[in-house]
């Protein structure tokens, strides 16, 4: 999962090659301005001034705003109608430049923005996307340009729509306007985040503004391999495969890049070697903290970078860690069991609902994977199959509000599969019993 915030001035095409790099990523685009020209639209509808706080605050109980995706493509309907190209006239864009300078307006609109990148990868363009809305962005870029370069590139705009009557000399003075209103209002103003790109496209064309903001996300979103898995990896997994016979089964299953959470069956502490030798990309392991005091091993878990979580708490810490990773772009591995458990079908030991916790907060997709060993204990040249599952969407999980009872539905619905795709019983695991607490 990856988020993209554009901030820059109007008329700098954010929305256009946003709309471009989405489809080039295949992400969803969210046209944030479009939210509060419909809100300046309807206030102007309604015969109040946008600059009246106190009126403006008062229609927001008045009309309905639904944000959807269709086909990938966003609609919004005010009041259940899609608005098109009303939204887009010059006095509406004075009209949302000023609604947008109301805490409350923006309040109102904050968690419908931020509640869709928490389930998608998403490409949000606006005023203040790398600043509040999303200050967690993975990549943020300060798109502007010259206020002659973009007061230009909106009269074509507004022509090629048929609008015969405004002047470029109308479109530049309120340009320069609405960049002063937007870059010293007190309430988000229109700034670069600290770690933002700035891109200035006075002189590129669509195409080479969209080519340079691949650049740029290509470069702040990749991921490091470590030493091991660049030097080692190559080296030692043919050897590793020879002798414990190990072959992969839907190895094309594994998305070539994005976050996402891989689930297995546990037999073995090597399993995180067995499925580690398959897989072209890095994983990131969830591993129990004893693991990292043991010598040699706790240096190889910790030298593939992985996530400590103290399973006798409920270690808050290490799900934030899992779910950080998640949506940056890494592949998370966990082993729903807890516990190794050779020689037993998987489907009757207990499972914990921590993968169902991850993947529901990171909004990331799950790989089910199954190892079969023959005897349930890895013995050399006795084969060893390592199954990768097709995807798991993380809609098809069943989360609605979140809370234990869906965790663990989702964790049984992935365990499942898992099960199944080894020929293993097809039953919802048992929850862990408590521990017995000694007199």
């Amino acid at each position: 999962m990856i988020r993209i915030a554009i901030d820059g001035p109007g008329g700098a095409g954010k929305s256009s090659v946003a709309k471009a790099v989405a489809r080039e990523l295949g992400i969803i685009y969210v046209d944030t301005g479009a939210l509060y020209r419909n809100i300046g639209l309807y206030v102007l509808r309604a015969g109040i001034d946008p600059k009246d706080s106190a009126a403006v605050i008062s229609t927001l109980d008045k009309f309905t705003l639904e944000l959807r995706f269709e086909d990938g493509k966003q609609v919004i309907l005010l009041d259940g109608e899609d608005m098109g190209d009303a939204i887009r006239t010059p006095e509406v864009s004075m009209a949302a430049s000023a609604v947008s300078a109301i805490p409350e307006v923006r309040e109102y609109l904050l968690n419908m923005q931020r509640d869709t990148a928490k389930k998608n990868s998403v490409i949000m363009d606006g005023r203040d996307i790398g600043t509040v809305i999303l200050p967690k962005a993975e990549v943020k870029i300060f798109l502007t340009a010259s206020p002659e370069a973009r007061a230009k590139r909106r009269f074509e705009e507004l022509k090629s729509r048929g609008n015969t009557t405004v002047t470029y000399d109308e479109v530049y003075n309120e340009m320069v306007e609405r960049d002063t209103n937007d870059s010293t209002r007190k309430t988000a103003p229109c700034v670069p985040a600290e770690d933002a790109v700035i891109l200035d496209n006075s002189k590129l064309t669509l195409e080479g503004t969209r080519d340079e903001i691949l650049k740029i996300v290509k470069k702040k979103s990749k991921i490091k391999k470590s030493l091991i898995y660049t030097v080692l990896k190559p080296i030692v997994a043919p050897i590793y495969n020879f002798f414990i016979c190990s072959r992969a089964i839907g190895l094309e299953n594994i998305p070539k890049e994005g976050g996402l959470i891989l689930c297995a069956n546990h037999i073995s502490a090597v399993d995180v070697v067995t499925i580690g030798a398959h897989t072209k990309r890095q994983l990131t392991f969830v591993a129990k903290k004893e693991l990292f005091s043991v010598p040699l091993l706790g240096w190889l878990v910790k030298s593939l970078g992985a996530i400590k979580v103290d399973r006798g708490a409920g270690d808050v810490s290490a799900i934030k860690a899992s779910v950080k990773a998640a949506q940056a772009g890494r592949i998370l591995s966990i082993f729903p069991q807890g516990h190794r458990y050779p020689a037993v079908d998987p489907a009757k030991t207990p499972i914990h609902h921590g993968a169902g916790l991850i993947a529901y907060q990171s909004g990331c997709d799950v790989i089910p994977v199954c190892i079969k060993v023959k005897g349930g204990k890895y013995r050399l040249f006795k084969r060893t199959e390592v199954i990768f599952g097709k995807l798991i969407k993380n809609s098809d999980l069943g989360f609605t509000e979140g809370g234990i009872a869906e965790y663990k539905a989702a964790t049984e619905k992935i365990f499942n599969e898992i099960c199944a795709m080894g020929g293993y019983s097809d039953l919802p695991a048992p929850t862990p019993k408590a521990k017995k607490k000694r007199k």
